[in-house]
């Protein structure tokens, strides 16, 4: 007699706990309607006592007060995940209460909720590309370790950081970027993979580039996590356009001049910068023999961030280039 209780008394539990989980998720995903219809006709279908429900609703809401966007939207995907991992636990006890017809359900909206929390959150990570964007590469820091010239780099001021390493192992590039991956979390700031859709979603990155011979965006998206940025490199007008469409949460414009970091670019110039700006709702950043002596007309132009290679990594002083091009920047920004 004792068994069949608790387990029946465990299976409620549980169920109350998808229920509340559910609650939770109705106070955060408050858009498209559609989907948060779905999920309050899910969370209704429950056999469940409610007698807790408005005092949930209301703790859920000051809950929501209290956070911001991001963190709000990584606390609603966790606990979205958790739901499914419930839903499908307690279909495997074979509970009455979840019939397979609900489960079904159940995780069609989780998984759509997933994809609009894991968008927002993008939105709010591109809005973070506001300023110096630094790629790393082992090819042009002067022999010094990346780990090293990334740690400069974030020290004088760089929002964004990039590893971009095409000779070394992919195990090696892996653990770069684990590495990197702390250190700009630490500084609060992003770390995008390069070309590798794979390490930046095992490195669990901010985000991945890719330029136009790469991984396809559409492609990329399959493999990275929801809330991970995709950004694309754009020399022409119509690319820059065609990479919006595809949902690149970032544009790279480049080369704005000439570059010996990169041997296969192809010119864009200013003028391709301030076409696109005026023309995409997504962040743009301009890349390509950007340093010290050129950067005022490229910020002028409307550029968000501005990327940079050897300006920073071949420096003698990184952290001090980093700050005097974080500060133009800064200072010429248009008001």
């Amino acid at each position: 007699m004792t068994v069949p209780r608790q387990r029946s008394e465990y299976l409620a539990a549980q169920i109350q706990a998808i229920h509340h989980n559910l609650r939770f998720l109705e106070t955060v995903v408050t858009s498209p309607i559609g989907l948060t219809t779905d999920l309050q006709s899910l969370r209704e279908s429950m056999a469940v006592a409610g007698a807790a429900v408005e005092r949930d609703r209301t703790a859920f809401q000051d809950v929501a007060r209290a956070k911001n966007a991001k963190t709000l939207g990584f606390d609603a995907r966790r606990i979205a995940s958790e739901t499914m991992d419930l839903v499908v636990a307690l279909g495997a006890e074979g509970q009455p209460g979840l019939p397979p017809e609900w489960r079904s359900r159940a995780a069609k909206v989780l998984e759509r909720i997933d994809a609009r929390l894991g968008a927002e959150i993008r939105q709010s990570r591109a809005r973070e590309l506001r300023g110096l964007y630094v790629i790393v590469d082992p090819e042009q820091t002067n022999g010094r370790p990346v780990l090293d010239v990334a740690a400069a780099a974030l020290e004088g001021g760089a929002v964004a950081i990039q590893l971009r390493d095409k000779k070394s192992d992919k195990g090696l590039v892996l653990q770069q970027a684990n590495a990197l991956v702390k250190l700009c979390g630490s500084k609060q700031a992003l770390f995008i993979a390069n070309d590798d859709a794979d390490v930046a979603r095992l490195a669990h990155a901010d985000g991945l580039h890719v330029g136009q011979t790469d991984l396809p965006v559409a492609a990329a998206r399959q493999i990275l996590a929801p809330d991970q940025l995709i950004g694309s490199s754009n020399a022409l007008f119509e690319e820059a356009i065609a990479s919006e469409s595809q949902a690149a949460d970032y544009i790279a414009v480049g080369r704005i001049y000439e570059t010996e970091t990169k041997s296969n670019t192809r010119p864009a110039g200013l003028d391709t910068l301030r076409r696109v700006k005026h023309a995409v709702g997504v962040p743009v950043v301009a890349i390509g023999g950007i340093n010290e002596t050129n950067v005022v007309p490229v910020v002028r132009a409307g550029a968000d961030a501005i990327c940079v290679i050897s300006a920073v990594c071949r420096a003698p002083d990184p952290k001090a280039a980093a700050a005097r091009l974080a500060e133009l920047i800064e200072s010429n920004r248009p008001r």
